[in-house]
């Protein structure tokens, strides 16, 4: 995750056409931009990405021989001009820009079906400094979505079960009904590995005998801050915080120990039948790490750590991950689960917390099974909601608008989930686009407009997107 990503640039042309070439001569006060200048703009605002290859044209057949002599060293194409059939049969991602005012607009279009996006830059720039601004600055949002996908290929992810290699919550019983979870888990990781992922699998007893060897002052320092940044606490105490800061702790260094990215463990239900114990709630814990910027879910829920590690490298936020209802009588998606980042924008705001119990304990067994919290999500927002299918190659996305749970529901936050978030949407669209199979019961919600950006990258990933609020 250390290298950098590797983008060949090559342009078909520079700075004006032959039926343009008169413009600096009618017009001397006017600007065109060269080869080098245009490179050199979008270099400025990529610095985490390597571009190999030179301002000086080429045809499409000298890129693509230039381009198959290093194949296995790039991860992207940044192509000015109309893509010939030798580039798109490269595969690798690309950025396809339509130099305006520098060449015809012919043999340009959208490439659908094909891994490409695309976007124009006028060679001369527009009178509006904002707008040719806008136009280099998407030109690099769409450089970052390879940079994304390509980061893909140095993720390790710790996942802790007993039942590998995919985990007891997930896969569903209905998704690996049809082929057998065998079958199922040979296709995933094969999917996973095709991104570059890669899984390893360890025991839940070595997170308890890691846990265990926690020191007690440790463990109470970490939860003491917690407590100290919470609202209040309620149906728990400082002893089960302290319980779960212990496993915050171990899994931070089983992520170390096996040189992990990202971690996902089981969830509650199996943590409470444990052979070897209960094993004290993760809700807590991975609702700091994914605030940290690392992301931790629960349930084994290897497509939303995907989905949610991707949104991170985009948006700059984990996103919040849960289950997901859709109520089409009230127009409105839910989604909930017990942990949440506490950064729901990615930047350095907060929003207030409450550190609770976990809801599955009947009354009488109240403060037991560690902690999880009760995140006061932000209302009145604008979000996108997405979901990654590694085994299907697939990607759902819709968007709405967050609304105040408590005008729909009165004790808003004593059902279900601890932290949850209600949603304008149009429900019934999202209701017949459901599909449990591909995409389970959860989704990831994230705070923002960005629909065009996971749009774009479904294309990089090679997904077949599926816009869940749109007409069938």
């Amino acid at each position: 995750m250390d290298t950098a990503t590797k983008v060949y640039v090559a342009f078909s042309s520079a700075e004006l056409f032959s039926s343009t070439q008169t413009y600096l001569l009618n017009y001397p006060e006017g600007r065109v931009l060269s080869n080098e200048e245009i490179l050199g703009e979008i270099r400025r605002r990529c610095s985490g990405i390597q571009f190999v290859g030179t301002p000086e044209v080429k045809t499409a057949g000298q890129a693509a021989v230039e381009i198959e002599d290093q194949i296995d060293n790039l991860d992207g194409l940044l192509y000015f001009g109309s893509l010939s059939t030798e580039l798109l049969q490269t595969g690798l991602p690309t950025v396809a820009v339509y130099p305006l005012w520098g060449r015809w607009q012919e043999a340009f279009h959208a490439y659908k079906g094909s891994r490409v996006l695309t976007a124009t830059l006028p060679v001369i720039p527009d009178t509006s400094e904002a707008m040719f601004s806008s136009r280099l600055d998407a030109i690099a949002d769409k450089l970052k979505l390879i940079d994304a996908v390509t980061r893909l290929k140095g993720l390790r992810i710790l996942l802790i079960t007993d039942k590998p290699v995919l985990g007891e919550y997930a896969p569903y019983p209905w998704q690996t009904a049809q082929e057998g979870r065998e079958e199922y888990e040979r296709k995933y990781l094969e999917s996973l590995a095709a991104l570059g992922g890669e899984i390893v699998v360890r025991s839940q007893q070595e997170m308890i005998s890691q846990l265990q060897a926690v020191p007690d002052a440790a463990a109470g320092e970490l939860a003491a801050r917690w407590i100290a940044g919470a609202e209040g606490i309620k149906g728990t105490n400082e002893a089960q915080v302290r319980e779960s800061a212990k496993l915050y702790l171990a899994m931070k260094e089983m992520l170390h120990k096996y040189n992990a990215n990202a971690i996902t463990t089981e969830g509650y239900g199996v943590f409470m039948y444990h052979d070897g114990g209960l094993i004290p709630s993760q809700g807590l814990p991975s609702s700091m790490l994914c605030t940290e910027g690392v992301i931790a879910t629960s349930e084994t829920l290897v497509d939303s750590l995907i989905t949610q590690q991707l949104g991170l490298w985009i948006t700059g936020s984990a996103g919040f991950n849960g289950d997901y209802i859709v109520d089409v009588e009230n127009n409105k998606a839910y989604v909930g689960h017990c942990e949440s980042p506490l950064n729901p924008w990615g930047d350095e705001r907060r929003v207030p917390y409450v550190i609770r119990n976990l809801p599955q304990w009947p009354v009488d067994q109240q403060e037991i099974g560690g902690a999880c919290v009760q995140v006061r999500r932000p209302e009145d927002e604008p979000v996108t909601v997405v979901k990654v299918s590694v085994h299907d190659k697939k990607m759902a996305m819709f968007s709405g608008q967050t609304v105040n749970g408590e005008q729909l529901f009165p004790g808003w936050d004593e059902i279900l989930c601890r932290t949850k978030v209600a949603i304008n949407v149009d429900a019934k669209q999202l209701f017949e686009h459901l599909d449990w199979w591909a995409f389970d019961v959860h989704r990831v919600v994230f705070y923002g407009d960005h629909r065009q950006t996971f749009a774009d990258l479904a294309k990089v990933l090679g997904y077949e997107l599926v816009v869940e609020d749109r007409s069938l």
